[in-house]
């Protein structure tokens, strides 16, 4: 390459490379930054299983951390309310927490009948919160209860809980997006792998049967039906994600489009023109003092 050109050239590789870069952070602008908070959380909220049947113990397990030392934080846990407004898991107590986490476990109970005691077969959630002062935090934790044992069914969960299960990063988990691949490039939630709905019954094999399996739609209707299809070829532990990525995004969950290339970017084909004029008017200039 002529020498005298190098200077041009470096100008465009800057002003093509400042563009794309400006235009993937124009394409990740819809991923919010994630915020530091220092106060109290909940880690994790979790039990032994995810589906019960009557007379079976639960236990029922919370981790909540803390920046520091605090006396007679308020922990309740509550769920599993029958038709009769009995809580069937209830669970109230003043501690004081240690700088780091701190680990909550207890065990109930579920009555030995469950249609007489008004609990019906499905989905049922158990719900956490920390007080201390005036600041409260909060989870919750989804669990089916079957009328029958060896009964399989999707565990609906909210996507409080669907993040705070992806953010583990546990192995054991699969993230499943069943939207149309358009939709997925379009935005999605990290890690998530894509088989379209219209797909799936091919593509089940390709799925750990013996792993979580976390499936969200655009609303949660797909995923429903996505779920009975898992189950149906031998997953055990399905969770279908309420509302979706719709009620994910409204919650301020980030997202992230499909991987884009630097000439997909709106408008490179300009700035590559930009680039390229450059190029000959500086060819021009020197054909002239040639001259």
């Amino acid at each position: 390459m002529n020498h005298k050109l190098f200077p041009v050239v470096i100008a465009v590789i800057v002003l093509l490379s400042a563009f794309a870069s400006a235009g993937m952070q124009n394409a990740f602008a819809s991923t919010p930054p994630a915020s530091a908070d220092d106060g109290i959380k909940i880690v994790s909220f979790s039990t032994d299983k995810d589906i019960y049947t009557a007379r079976e113990e639960m236990n029922i397990f919370l981790s909540v951390y803390s920046p520091e030392n605090i006396s007679n934080a308020l922990i309740k846990v509550s769920g599993v309310k029958s038709t009769k407004g009995v809580y069937y898991v209830s669970y109230s107590s003043k501690q004081n927490l240690t700088a780091g986490k701190n680990n909550v476990t207890f065990t109930k109970k579920l009555p030995s009948c469950s249609r007489c005691a008004g609990i019906s077969q499905g989905t049922y959630v158990i719900g956490a919160s920390v007080t201390y002062d005036d600041e409260v935090v909060t989870a919750t934790h989804s669990i089916a209860i079957m009328s029958e044992p060896n009964q399989i069914i999707p565990v609906d969960i909210a996507v409080e809980e669907a993040k705070r299960l992806i953010d583990s990063e546990s192995e054991d988990l699969i993230l499943l997006d069943v939207r149309t691949e358009e939709e997925y490039d379009s935005g999605h939630i990290e890690g998530a792998l894509s088989i379209p709905l219209s797909e799936l019954s091919n593509k089940t094999e390709e799925l750990n049967t013996s792993k979580k399996i976390v499936v969200y739609s655009a609303n949660g209707s797909n995923s429903t039906i996505a779920c009975d299809m898992l189950i149906k070829n031998g997953s055990e532990r399905v969770y279908n994600v309420l509302g979706g990525i719709n009620i994910w995004e409204e919650c301020g969950y980030p997202v992230v489009p499909a991987t884009t290339s630097p000439f997909e970017v709106p408008g490179f084909e300009v700035a590559f023109a930009i680039a390229a004029l450059l190029v000959v008017a500086y060819r021009v200039r020197r054909r002239r003092l040639d001259e």
